[in-house]
């Protein structure tokens, strides 16, 4: 008989009903699984690991996943629907310039960053080891942030703030490279998340902007 697949609770906690997810006790083997990931890479991490971290035995976890590989795909899959969400604008934001649109966008990252429960820095380099079905969907929803911020990107260029010559592809991987391992520094720096949000913005905008903005700013200086 297949095992259920992060359905149930384990044995002996009676609080909750055989049959549904303890949403707590996930939460806590996500972060568990994070941290070992994070600390000894995917490959290198044990079940056993993970389990011991929150006090359960190795085959209590399997009334929650099916293989070690389901929860390499929940932290990726949690932290990108967080930033997925966080491309929804309010209708002043939605019309207006590319700037302030690309300035809006990374601090709601930032704040989808600080809102996370699980360390997720480092899962993005253990990625290859997902199954190429569930490879594939974070894959699909990685394009899908990618093409907001080049959608934002071609705005500024077609509007004049930002340089004709600008590789599209290049500052949206840029961009999403810093916000991969913010959370793996962040934390031991005494910034908040917005102000850390604020500095990427600058140091993007600067180097976006075209050369007759840029002449406009340095004369107004």
């Amino acid at each position: 008989m297949a095992r259920p697949r992060r359905i149930g609770v384990e044995p002996n906690e009676p609080s909750t009903r055989r049959g549904t997810r303890n949403e707590a006790r996930w939460d806590e083997i996500l972060r568990a699984a994070a941290e070992e990931f994070n600390e000894r890479g995917y490959h290198a991490t044990r079940l056993q690991d993970i389990a011991a971290r929150v006090g359960l035995l190795t085959g209590s976890l399997y009334y929650y996943i099916e293989s070690k590989e389901d929860l390499l795909y929940a932290l990726a899959e949690s932290s990108l629907r967080l930033g997925l969400d966080a491309t929804a604008e309010d209708e002043l934001t939605a019309q207006a310039d590319a700037a302030t649109r690309l300035r809006a966008f990374i601090q709601r990252q930032m704040e989808a960053l600080d809102s996370l429960q699980s360390p997720s820095g480092g899962i993005w380099r253990d990625i290859a080891w997902l199954s190429d079905e569930h490879r594939s969907q974070i894959e699909s929803m990685q394009a899908d942030l990618n093409t907001f911020v080049r959608r934002i990107i071609r705005q500024g260029m077609s509007d004049g703030d930002f340089a004709a010559d600008v590789d599209v592809g290049l500052v949206s991987s840029t961009l999403f490279a810093l916000l991969s391992t913010t959370r793996g520094w962040a934390k031991t720096r005494r910034r908040s998340y917005a102000d850390i949000g604020d500095w990427y913005a600058r140091m993007l905008l600067r180097g976006l902007a075209s050369s007759e903005h840029l002449s406009l700013r340095s004369s107004s200086i």
